[in-house]
């Protein structure tokens, strides 16, 4: 298989099905680009472990789009920790109308982001060289957003207390979890008791298999519930 190839693009379409997704040849003609400009960068950058044109079509793509299913319509998300854009920009290519922001840390990897957007190209989408804590401190940015999603970080008892003032009344942060995510939704749920002025929340814990894949990933999401009493609404399982 290659990238790009009708087997690679008919993985991701068949994948993307099980979220609801219906992925046309202009989203798939831009994962395939996306997947080239990332595996041509990595010689020099180490931008992925993950370079089997199977395994990107799968654990880069598929997985990023397990999110879209909680991502509303024209929402300004920011992708914290973006890497080499996973999941902000497969999201942003296959939700259209989103405004999306893909914060990330290191500036060899925001120096892709940045090649990345101009040469899909893409509108509405910025990259930003920056850590979490100072971003979220921002006046600025402070309940700025309706998502924050987030893939491969910390543990989630550290970094959503982080995320948190970045997001609105009603918003919602989403990370894409491993194996384990069980216990990191338990301490998030310890975490958060103890956290005062964080306001009513709601914790779920949605599991997922990617195609082909026995171990069972999670999809962890945390929003702010208007209007109702108490810290928080712990609701695991699907």
């Amino acid at each position: 298989m290659e990238i790009g190839s009708a087997p690679w693009r008919r993985a991701i379409r068949e994948g993307a099905s099980a979220w609801g997704l219906a992925v046309g040849e202009r989203e798939l003609e831009l994962f395939a680009r996306h997947a080239q400009e990332m595996l041509r960068w990595n010689a020099v950058t180490n931008l992925t472990a993950i370079t089997d044109p199977a395994a990107v079509a799968r654990d880069h793509f598929l997985d990023s789009l397990a999110a879209a299913p909680w991502v509303p319509p024209g929402a300004r998300l920011i992708d914290v920790g973006s890497g080499a854009g996973f999941p902000g920009v497969p999201l942003h290519v296959a939700l259209p109308g989103l405004e999306t922001v893909l914060l990330e840390a290191a500036r060899k990897k925001v120096s892709f982001l940045r090649h990345l957007l101009r040469a899909l190209p893409l509108a509405g989408i910025r990259a930003e060289q920056g850590r979490l804590e100072d971003f979220a401190a921002a006046p600025e940015h402070r309940g700025a957003f309706d998502v924050v999603t987030c893939r491969a970080v910390a543990s989630l008892e550290r970094f959503v207390p982080r995320a948190l003032p970045l997001l609105g009344e009603g918003g919602g942060l989403i990370a894409l979890k491993g194996p384990g995510a069980e216990e990191e939704v338990r301490g998030l749920e310890r975490r958060l008791q103890a956290l005062p002025g964080c306001g009513p929340l709601r914790v779920e814990r949605i599991p997922y298999r990617l195609p082909g894949l026995r171990e069972e990933r999670a999809v962890c999401r945390v929003t702010r519930v208007p209007g109702e009493g108490g810290a928080l609404r712990p609701q695991s399982g699907r």
